[in-house]
């Protein structure tokens, strides 16, 4: 603790790799931060990128103290055997180095394509209560103006709703790597990423593993902690690798996903048997999003979106379907350039 300021010291943690169209931005909105400085530790982990981006991030933090690049070459061990080869891998691995350069009572973790609400340390610390609490996950959406962008940003807000709503009544769902605070207690207590050893999905591993120590949990919705990210590259890619780790992991938000994923083919059935049946349907669906996002979008200051919710729920039945068929093709994972 910064006993000047008495706030606690905050290790914020991210892993970049190829990130050079990116980490600027997000870089820029640490810098805008209203926390203060000296209670700050930044530590950015460049992941092997080949491009610009550790240039990018040495430039930027000349003179800045509270920052700190680590080049990440190798592979950590993993102990408890669950990763491959016994060692941890991306963006796991760099986490797992990253939280023994960690000096803060508090290791606050986002993505190098994010970029952050001024207010984010100061009301995340806010849910911390005594030692109680061992995590706690924000709000991120897709930033940008297409209507596939909007869609998406739907689509999560949506998600995180249910997600609080389950977690008000103390059912875990999921963690969100990218927005998403541990107290260092709660980490240590658990091992780190390397006793809890390698997943596809890492955020959600240290999110069970820290409720499974028994250290409670809290799911923020609301604008000061809402995060914004841009859309990914390659949508498949990213969505095949969450399903396939919300399977793996047994994520309570697999079930909605996967009934999601049948709507469509179902819906197509009904329609050959009776058009108006299945008119009737999609309209109640309809009318149901235009209810919740009520409930959503004034309380998150996002009432744009409200206009793109015809072509949203279109959105998830058609590419909830092709995600889960895109889930059962025989690929590789791919993300970040590397396969899993």
């Amino acid at each position: 603790m910064n006993i000047e300021n008495n706030k606690p010291l905050v290790s914020v943690l991210v892993a970049a790799r190829n990130e050079e169209h990116n980490i600027i931005d997000l870089l820029n909105s640490i810098e805008r931060l209203s926390y203060p400085k000296d209670c700050l530790q930044i530590l950015i982990g460049n992941d092997n990128s080949t491009d610009k981006t550790e240039s990018i991030i040495r430039n930027f933090i000349t003179e800045k103290p509270h920052y700190q690049l680590v080049n990440i070459t190798s592979n950590s061990p993993s102990p408890s055997g669950e990763g491959k080869g016994g060692v941890l891998k991306g963006k796991a691995n760099v986490l797992a180095q990253l939280a023994h350069h960690a000096k803060g009572d508090y290791y606050f973790y986002t993505d190098a394509d994010i970029e952050l609400p001024p207010d984010w340390v100061q009301t995340m610390l806010k849910y911390f209560e005594g030692n109680s609490v061992g995590v706690v996950t924000g709000v991120t959406i897709v930033k940008g103006n297409t209507w596939f962008e909007a869609c998406q940003a739907l689509e999560w807000l949506s998600a995180l709703y249910i997600i609080k709503r389950l977690a008000d009544y103390k059912i875990p769902a999921t963690g969100m790597g990218n927005n998403m605070a541990v107290s260092a207690e709660a980490y240590w207590a658990v091992g780190g990423y390397e006793k809890i050893g390698f997943s596809i999905v890492e955020d959600y591993a240290i999110f069970k593993a820290i409720i499974d120590k028994g250290f409670e949990f809290r799911q923020i919705f609301e604008p000061s902690i809402m995060a914004f990210t841009k859309p990914p590259k390659n949508y498949f890619e990213q969505r095949k690798r969450w399903v396939t780790g919300g399977i793996e992991s047994r994520s309570i938000m697999i079930i909605p996903a996967l009934i999601q994923a049948f709507a469509l083919p179902i819906l197509l059935i009904i329609s050959i048997l009776d058009w108006k049946t299945t008119l009737g349907i999609f309209g109640f669906n309809l009318a149901l999003n235009f209810v919740g996002c009520l409930k959503i979008l004034p309380k998150m200051r996002l009432v744009r979106l409200f206009k793109y919710i015809p072509i949203y729920t279109v959105y998830m039945y058609v590419f909830w379907f092709l995600q889960f068929v895109n889930y059962l093709l025989p690929t590789k994972i791919v993300w970040k350039e590397r396969q899993y």
